[in-house]
């Protein structure tokens, strides 16, 4: 762009401001997305438990601080949930000692079954909204949603106004 201010530079800003507004869109969905696939799990479940859930399923055993780091959640959120999971009959806890916060939680039968159906329901409603697009467009929407992700995922995420930004958090494993 040259270092000089002219009318390609605002016309890419005005570019990445309508990227920015339908990628927060695409959050806006997701979070509706995962309120109906919770509650398709449980009346009362909600969206973020459901999201522990999954990350459960994607990680398998793993620890409150895991689940908190993968998700971007904070671990008293999380503990909320997996205890909500667990009188749900989803989730159970293992035992390694007296410090419950180091106890692996891990899915019971149940709640990988539930969870499974949850996510070939998510993929068939994703396979349904594609189906008329051509491959090739398939194809690159996978590349350049890599490739944003990519970039997001390691771009520092900025606070509030006047306070310097945080890195984003560790990425599971």
């Amino acid at each position: 762009m040259g270092g000089h201010e002219g009318s390609g530079t605002s016309s890419r800003r005005a570019v990445l401001d309508v990227v920015e507004e339908k990628a927060a869109a695409m959050c806006r969905n997701e979070q509706l997305v995962c309120w109906t696939l919770a509650r398709g799990i449980d009346p009362a479940m909600e969206p973020g438990a459901y999201s522990v859930l999954s990350a459960v399923r994607m990680l398998g055993s793993a620890r409150v601080t895991d689940l908190a780091a993968t998700l971007g959640m904070g671990k008293p959120a999380v503990s909320g949930h997996v205890a909500a999971l667990q009188r749900l009959g989803l989730v159970e806890r293992g035992d390694t000692g007296d410090d419950e916060r180091s106890h692996p939680v891990a899915l019971t039968e149940e709640g990988t079954r539930r969870v499974d159906r949850a996510r070939e329901r998510r993929r068939t409603h994703f396979r349904t909204q594609l189906e008329g697009w051509d491959r090739a467009d398939v194809v690159e929407l996978v590349g350049l949603l890599s490739r944003f992700n990519a970039a997001y995922l390691g771009a520092e995420v900025p606070n509030n106004p006047g306070t310097p930004p945080v890195a984003p958090p560790p990425a599971g494993r």
